[in-house]
């Protein structure tokens, strides 16, 4: 377990929280992780972004979870490596480099599923909020969005019995808006894609000091940052880690889907 969130640990501080968390100077604004299976595990929010003129700050260590799930998977991956004035799940996608990179690869490695990993505040009552907009970005795989939900319930159920959470589907962050990742590439491309926001507890293994730079507005409310400073005080790697599988575990799950018996969903 201490290897795995160390690694996570140094790539987050290596490569996304340099800089105010805006990435290193000379990164480019996204990078592609190409693998064998169809699936990409994208993480847009690794790094600060810019939204409706405001600085937004990142969802900590969903780069590294992309990264990781995405090796131990063998499928794709992509992530947001420097702060360029976009976000990707709020910019159009004729206005959005990211999403039509992503776009590119998903019609040029033959993708059947994109997994869209963003980060929500420890007190989510949701350990893992899985966002189909309402079943519509899922359209090419229908059911996919309530197996995610089921199967991440079983392989994280010790997890969510110890930290009082639950897994939700299509509660406050559904991926509904046009522009969301999620929905974008599911229309654009004609496959299946689902949000995953990720609780704190189950997203941060180690931590590595303030998460929101300084003139920005923080993720969470003055009311949610007491739990939100003891979570990250008293991290819990073995759940981050048994999450990050558990992704890994879905990407493969999902590019064989279409084959699964019925019964087995």
């Amino acid at each position: 377990m201490d290897d795995f969130s160390t690694r996570m640990t140094n790539l987050e501080l290596e490569r996304f929280s340099v800089n105010d968390y805006r990435g290193l100077d000379d990164a480019p604004a996204f990078q592609l992780r190409t693998g064998k299976l169809p699936v990409i595990i994208s993480a847009p929010h690794a790094v600060s972004q810019r939204r409706a003129g405001k600085v937004k700050p990142s969802d900590d260590f969903t780069g590294p979870i992309a990264i990781v799930a995405s090796e131990l998977a063998d499928c794709h991956a992509v992530m947001a490596t420097r702060f360029d004035e976009c976000d990707p799940n709020w910019d159009p996608f004729e206005q959005c480099r990211y999403k039509q990179a992503l776009a590119a690869m998903v019609r040029e490695q033959s993708i059947v599923a994109v997994i869209d990993v963003h980060g929500v505040p420890s007190a989510s009552p949701y350990a893992v909020e899985v966002g189909s907009a309402d079943g519509l970005s899922v359209s090419a795989m229908p059911g996919a969005d309530e197996f995610a939900r089921d199967f991440l319930a079983e392989e994280l159920a010790p997890y969510l019995a110890k930290h009082g959470k639950t897994i939700a589907l299509n509660e406050s962050h559904a991926a509904r808006g046009a522009n969301t990742v999620t929905n974008a590439i599911s229309r654009e491309c004609g496959i299946a894609a689902l949000q995953l926001e990720l609780a704190t507890p189950f997203r941060v293994p180690q931590s590595i000091g303030g998460h929101t730079p300084e003139g920005e507005a923080p993720p969470f409310s003055e009311a949610q940052l007491p739990k939100e400073i003891s979570s990250r005080r008293n991290p819990d790697p073995t759940c981050v880690e048994v999450t990050v599988r558990a992704i890994a575990h879905l990407a493969t799950t999902l590019a064989d889907f279409k084959t699964l018996d019925k019964d087995v969903r």
